[in-house]
């Protein structure tokens, strides 16, 4: 018995006795073992099949659209259009089918054009489920879409400007939505200081993306209050523990940046550490702060430290869908990658690093789909004139 739900035909195909001996010939018998391709898209076909035992697996460019079990047909369209194949036939389990080719499939309707008929109904009822799928798909599609706009309504519009300094900001998601965040709050009444934010929701898609906006909130919230970066992650970790419905862990990076006195306070809570550049000497540092992820447990004391910023250096925050994107070969970008670039070049803007560092993920990718969610910001202090 196959592990795999199988969709049950609502009109299963019925021989009568005279087709039964047309069909159940040795010649025309075919048994395929679990994982045998029968057909393939794009490629021409003179035969159908008719399903005994077993069950079918349907794709279409790589993907699963369909499956079959005892009673269904396949092949039935292109041998009559003769056309290409549409989809991919792979047995799912093991499977006993019957074969006919055209000049069969002639003789037979010749015989008994009832058996046409069937056929035709059995082409038309999965048409018209598939016609349904497609259109529950395209609506599950246009709401992803609309909530794609949604999510990417909440992050930042622009990056902020303030007085010696300068940023760029990049977001991809690896689905429709996502769940990294990154957000610049100005302290109301303090113009001259920044909370800096970013952070990354465990898992992906609509769960990961909602657990994100509720997380946007609670930063808000505690940044708007004049928390400090360990006080804010603080309350947010008492928040998620306190809501036993959340099922999801939250990494994040939290900042405060004063530009009166070029000083970053900052906490981290499981977080991916920023890379500090450090113009004067070349040295690059990671603003390393012991924390654990939040929503992980009740007792959370997050470590807060402080660097001064000097003329031209530059802090590059990121989550993890940087470092952990893959190439075909199974290897990862790594850290070691993402600090060599930041150190191999006298970078003139933000904006110049932020670009340099996303073209070498994709290149290092080589057009292998995105695995998780990336997010990239870059801070620089501008230098002295």
């Amino acid at each position: 018995m196959s592990d795999i739900t199988s969709i049950t035909p609502p009109h299963a195909l019925q021989l009568t006795p005279e087709e039964r001996a047309l069909f159940f010939t040795e010649q025309g018998r075919v048994y395929l073992p679990a994982g045998a391709v029968i057909m393939r898209e794009d490629e021409p076909g003179d035969d159908m099949f008719v399903v005994l035992e077993g069950e079918l697996a349907i794709s279409r460019h790589g993907k699963q659209i369909d499956y079959l079990g005892p009673g269904m047909i396949i092949g039935e369209m292109a041998m009559i259009d003769d056309r290409l194949r549409s989809a991919t036939v792979t047995a799912a389990t093991g499977c006993n089918l019957i074969r006919l080719d055209r000049e069969g499939f002639r003789e037979l309707v010749g015989r008994s054009p009832e058996f046409a008929l069937r056929v035709m109904s059995i082409m038309s009822s999965r048409t018209r489920r598939l016609i349904e799928e497609e259109v529950r798909r395209l609506h599950m599609e246009e709401e992803l879409a609309i909530g794609r706009r949604i999510q990417l309504s909440l992050l930042p519009g622009s990056c902020p400007l303030m007085p010696g300094y300068e940023f760029a900001a990049g977001y991809r998601a690896a689905h429709e939505v996502g769940g990294d965040l990154y957000d610049f709050i100005v302290q109301p009444g303090r113009p001259n200081q920044l909370h800096i934010v970013i952070a990354d929701v465990t898992g992906k898609g609509v769960p990961a993306a909602l657990y994100m906006a509720v997380s946007r909130t609670l930063m808000h919230t505690y940044a708007l209050d004049g928390n400090h970066p360990a006080q804010a992650l603080q309350r947010i970790n008492q928040f998620i523990r306190e809501d036993e419905a959340s099922p999801l862990f939250l990494s994040a990076f939290y900042a405060v940046l004063d530009t009166d006195i070029h000083c970053l306070t900052y906490a981290s809570a499981g977080h991916n550490p920023p890379l500090w550049l450090q113009q004067s000497t070349g040295v690059l540092e990671r603003l390393e702060s012991r924390g654990i992820l939040l929503g992980a447990f009740d007792a959370f004391i997050p470590e807060e430290k402080l660097c001064f910023l000097q003329p031209g250096d530059f802090v590059v925050f990121f989550t993890d869908g940087i470092t952990e994107a893959r190439n075909p070969r199974d290897e990862f970008f790594d850290d070691e990658r993402l600090e060599a670039i930041v150190k191999s070049h006298n970078w003139e803007s933000a904006e110049e690093l932020l670009s340099a560092i996303i073209a070498a993920v994709d290149d290092f990718s080589e057009g292998e789909p995105q695995a998780d969610d990336f997010t990239l910001i870059v801070m620089r202090r501008r230098p002295l004139n």
